[in-house]
């Protein structure tokens, strides 16, 4: 791991963007103490709504491969949960590897197929918040022209133009999704022509790599199975704008907005934004991008750096505890060691890679 070019990549980056926080919107002492200021029961309820987000995730991601497996033998809610958590915990998201691994040994599937649907999830859960980003954007100019004037005039941006950011995000994901099924025959070409100089056996390991992964990817050949993934994944994200509403409800945002159209404007583009910004490498966890672009986020609306800054803290602790102490208890329960799927995933990680 210490070896690992992406790990000290995310290393660098994760610290970039903490610090950054730390000198644009608030120290640690600042965001310490109003954190502590909180009533806890918000963060009890915000942090029961997530599990119901898990929850929805489990049956998102059981329609995706009981096609592959039949009927599940186990608990995926349990694998989804051990996923989560070993994400938090080590670097490079190591824990999709992970959450790939688990199920093999809990269910008759291959790994690569089981990480190709974990991919079909992923690119889900872009689609839809994508979706929910434009969505921010024509709520904004509907409900509230103040507010869409204030984000305007904050990044120096026509309206037009703002409204069509918005909405690109969605048009090219849904160009690139249809694409990537355009012509299975072709990529097996170009797998053949990058291992060329390998012998033909090495060949025909990738080969039958990429085939067992793209059999995850096409369970999406069927129109039923693509619908139910997409309308699982709103409740998955739409329980992440409730957490992001109840810790609001705690910090008293409302009051530093005109209406609570704008505060759930205000929720809807926090969510999308920090968990959009999961794409840029970071240690375990997601700490840095999100909470650089979540509090830069909310600053955007008008809110004071440091309550951006705390904020967007205190809902990241909210999304890192639940899975990470439940996924622990979940391995004790079941005897299994951390290290060996560590060491398996590893292993699987980088034949994939």
């Amino acid at each position: 791991m210490w070896k690992n070019y992406y790990f000290w990549v995310g290393i660098l980056f994760s610290v970039i963007f903490i610090t950054s926080i730390l000198f644009t919107f608030a120290g640690i002492k600042e965001i310490f103490r109003t954190i502590t200021e909180l009533n806890i029961i918000y963060l009890i309820l915000a942090s029961l709504v997530y599990l119901f987000s898990l929850w929805f995730r489990a049956e998102r991601w059981k329609i995706l491969i009981l096609p592959l497996i039949g009927k599940n033998k186990r608990n995926i809610l349990s694998v989804i949960t051990v996923g989560y958590m070993a994400n938090n915990i080590l670097p490079i998201r190591i824990g999709e590897f992970i959450r790939s691994f688990y199920l093999s040994v809990r269910e008759e599937i291959s790994v690569p197929a089981t990480f190709g649907t974990i991919v079909i999830e992923r690119l889900a859960d872009i689609l839809i918040l994508c979706l929910l980003l434009f969505l921010s954007g024509l709520f904004s100019f509907i409900w509230s022209k103040e507010i869409f004037l204030m984000i305007e005039s904050s990044i120096s941006l026509d309206g037009m133009v703002l409204f069509f950011l918005t909405f690109s995000p969605f048009l090219i994901f849904i160009l690139i999704f249809l694409l990537s099924f355009y012509n299975q025959k072709f990529i097996e070409n170009i797998i053949s022509l990058f291992t060329f100089f390998l012998p033909k056996r090495i060949q025909n390991v990738f080969l039958e790599i990429y085939k067992k992964f793209i059999k995850g990817i096409f369970v999406l050949s069927n129109p039923i199975i693509i619908l139910k993934v997409i309308l699982f994944s709103f409740p998955v994200w739409i329980c992440e704008i409730i957490v992001a509403y109840i810790i609001a409800e705690a910090f008293d945002l409302i009051s530093y907005l005109n209406s609570f159209e704008e505060l759930i404007i205000a929720m809807i583009s926090f969510t999308v934004i920090s968990n959009l910004a999961g794409i840029i490498p970071s240690t375990s966890g997601g700490w840095g991008p999100y909470d650089f672009f979540g509090a830069l986020t909310l600053h955007s609306f008008g809110f004071d750096p440091v309550i951006s800054a705390s904020f967007t803290v205190t809902v990241h602790i909210v999304l890192w505890i639940p899975p990470t102490i439940i996924g622990i208890i979940i391995l004790w329960f079941d005897k299994t060691s951390i290290f060996q799927l560590i060491s398996k995933s590893k292993k699987i990680s980088n034949i994939i890679r």
